[in-house]
């Protein structure tokens, strides 16, 4: 998939750290869903792979090219044989706050989420002066928070009317017609790009994501087939 210039669309974008995990995929689509619900861009990890090109350089040029950005801290403990924890989420998410504070939060704002209350006051105390959303591993719960953030921050002619509840029920009618998407993976599932691409057509379809009504917009998101089972 072609590489599309972040820099044109920056004042719409934001970027999404969260885990790349199965387990964590529906809460993953409610982060995804909430920002492209919200009339805007969302930019992660798995939406650029450039080969000759390092992976710390693409995501500090991606956090650099989006105004605001969401973080899930929830995966703190070690896993498999080795006991390893995830470190690339608390990586982009200080990269993300350096970003935002070096301008005082002028040029790009972060929101942040936990699955517990209190217990990343125990992981990242450096951060307990700042205000943790918890989704309780609930993707709803995620959407809500996100969407409600999203109406708070961003200014209101760069995002839409709809309400949260609204919002939930579209995402709700949105999983459900997903099913019905021959997917490319090995399992028949659609791959990120393929969610990502029918997410965009249906929020177009309800006429809360608009960025194809133009041709520099066409030209930065091209239409990806989909197929139907």
């Amino acid at each position: 998939m072609k590489q599309r210039d972040l820099s044109q669309f920056s004042k719409y974008q934001v970027f999404l750290n969260f885990p790349y995990d199965d387990s964590y995929l529906p809460l993953a689509t409610a982060m995804q869903f909430g920002v492209v619900a919200a009339g805007l861009i969302p930019v992660c990890a798995k939406d650029f792979i450039i080969p000759d090109q390092p992976r710390l350089n693409m995501l500090v040029n991606a956090i650099n090219n989006c105004e605001y950005s969401v973080h899930d801290l929830s995966y703190s403990r070690g896993e498999g044989a080795m006991n390893f924890s995830r470190m690339n989420m608390p990586i982009e998410s200080g990269m993300a706050l350096f970003r935002s504070l070096s301008t005082q939060r002028r040029e790009h704002k972060c929101t942040f989420f936990v699955s517990s209350q209190n217990e990343y006051k125990e992981y990242a105390s450096d951060l307990a002066g700042l205000d943790f959303d918890c989704h309780k591993n609930d993707d709803s719960t995620l959407l809500q928070h996100l969407f409600d953030w999203l109406r708070g921050v961003v200014p209101e002619h760069f995002s839409n009317p709809i309400s949260t509840l609204e919002v939930i029920e579209k995402y709700n009618e949105y999983r459900s017609d997903l099913k019905q998407i021959n997917g490319s993976s090995s399992s028949g599932a659609p791959t990120h790009h393929e969610a990502r691409e029918f997410m965009y057509q249906f929020c177009e379809k309800y006429k809360l994501w608009d960025f194809r009504l133009s041709r520099i917009g066409r030209d930065a998101f091209p239409v990806l087939p989909l197929s139907q089972v």
